[in-house]
């Protein structure tokens, strides 16, 4: 899974400015590695470096379960600090999901999004979507968040979908 958060800033003035001085600053790109669960050791690092590799392009790369056993503390501790994965352990609801060790930030590796962009045509036009939304002039913003947002995946309106769909996909939930 593919996220990006546009680093919106206080006056027009200066997110004009910002974009002409340097585009990458106006935004931060994550990679995320989705388990349902993990609780063993060899399952950890077998995920760990999933999340290493499919992250290698992004800003910041996590490793997010829905459980971890509390037996691998420890080593998921040691990992984040070697790679700079971050943990996060997710709940059906997402204010109560907890990050366990954060993501160190990373430049963007343009050579490896190159390589994506060929390998993957949603990521390709991910890519395409949040260069219009940086490089648009002011009037155009909108139209290209708008167009990006179509095209990304829907999301849940409210806590009342998240469980139904939690449940439809036998994900733990909060009652459980």
């Amino acid at each position: 899974m593919v996220g990006i958060k546009f680093l919106n800033r206080q006056t027009k003035a200066s997110q004009n400015f910002l974009k002409s001085i340097n585009r990458v600053d106006t935004f931060k790109m994550s990679s995320y590695e989705l388990k349902k669960e993990i609780n063993s050791d060899i399952e950890l690092k077998k995920a760990f470096f999933q999340a290493v590799s499919n992250s290698s392009w992004a800003n910041y790369g996590y490793l997010v379960a829905f459980e971890f056993s509390d037996s691998l503390n420890e080593e998921m501790e040691r990992l984040n600090q070697s790679f700079g994965i971050g943990i996060i352990e997710l709940n059906s609801n997402p204010y109560q999901s907890k990050i366990f060790f954060p993501a160190t930030y990373h430049d963007l590796d343009f050579k490896t999004i190159d390589k994506r962009c060929n390998m993957n045509d949603n990521f390709n036009k991910f890519i395409e979507k949040t260069e219009q939304i940086v490089t648009a002039s002011e009037r155009y913003v909108s139209g290209a968040e708008k167009e990006l947002d179509d095209f990304c995946d829907d999301y849940f309106a409210n806590d009342t979908e998240v469980e139904k769909y939690c449940k439809e996909k036998h994900m733990p939930t909060v009652q459980e």
